[in-house]
């Protein structure tokens, strides 16, 4: 269950995620922090919050220490161990008075807690500070993740989203999908014409990637003339669209070299991982793509080839 509000320009949209049986605690935190956050969603059990977070990746988590079957410390510790939402500041709920066991939730990979019953101006202060602490840690993040040329994420932060991916899937079964695409005689273009020339073709084709994606895509460059589209949440029909699209795209973009322009054009190779299908590690839907890249440009470039993991 999720509510929202609009938000002005500016503000970030973070999302937030309560997890709590106690239905009159979700209405209280809704009251007092609905004006703070983009987005509230509501767990009452373990299974839903674990679902909900790896579909959505909050930026905070308030968890009541206390839950039916699965105690808030292990699952703390399940969402820390999570590639796909490690990164989230949790805030446990509790009435717990005892020192040490407040120390030993805090060891599970909390950020802090807060007591019940709630104080409405501690409560919006502590997760003031949550939020705060997660953008600092998505601009370290992404500061360490950006390829400094086509302004798409490098080959480490393709990896950690394939982590999440592979993760999500084993989880929840969330669709995966991979594509890899590599330029056609990009050599060619940096031998005849220059390097300067291939980075502006290099610039050119990462931005038309870009504009291609969803926000929860992930584009990157992993090397060279080399990129990659990881698409989440998505059946394989909306995949190849979205696929054959970038494709498309990359048949607009040219780099001046005097009088001519450089023409893009490349080779693609996507492979779908549908629900109910085996698990997959990252290694696996890489070398998957790889593999029906490499039979595009054995065909002669330019195309398309679909895989499907069943």
């Amino acid at each position: 269950m999720a509510l929202g509000r609009s938000i002005e320009a500016g503000m970030p949209a973070e999302t937030l995620l309560i997890v709590d049986d106690d239905r009159y605690v979700h209405e209280q935190l809704q009251g007092v922090l609905g004006d703070r956050v983009g987005t509230i969603l509501h767990a009452y059990e373990p299974e839903d919050a674990l679902r909900l977070a790896v579909a959505h990746r909050p930026s905070v988590v308030l968890l009541d220490v206390n839950l039916p079957r699965v105690d808030g410390l292990k699952l703390c510790r399940h969402l820390k161990e999570n590639p796909a939402t490690r990164d989230a500041t949790i805030l446990f709920l509790t009435v717990e008075q005892n020192v040490e066991r407040l120390a030993r939730a805090l060891e599970t990979g909390a950020a802090d807690y807060i007591r019940k019953p709630f104080d409405p101006v501690e409560l919006r202060a502590r997760v003031e500070v949550a939020l705060r602490l997660g953008r600092m840690i998505a601009l370290l993040r992404d500061q360490a993740w950006i390829d400094p040329l086509t302004g798409l994420k490098n080959r480490a932060a393709l990896d950690d989203a394939l982590e999440a991916a592979s993760a999500a899937f084993l989880r929840v079964d969330q669709p995966a999908a991979l594509l890899l695409v590599d330029l056609d005689h990009f050599k060619r273009v940096n031998d005849e014409h220059g390097h300067g020339v291939g980075d502006a073709l290099l610039r050119g084709v990462g931005a038309a990637i870009q504009a291609g994606c969803r926000p929860y895509d992930t584009p990157a460059r992993f090397g060279g003339d080399e990129f990659a589209v990881l698409y989440t949440q998505v059946e394989p029909p909306g995949a190849i669209h979205a696929a054959k699209r970038v494709l498309e795209a990359l048949r607009g973009v040219r780099a001046r070299c005097g009088e001519r322009a450089i023409e893009a054009r490349g080779s693609a190779g996507l492979v779908c991982a549908v629900r109910g299908s085996p698990p997959f590690c990252a290694a696996e839907l890489m070398q998957q793509a790889d593999e029906a890249l490499y039979e595009a440009k054995r065909a002669g470039g330019d195309r398309l080839v679909v895989r499907t993991r069943s």
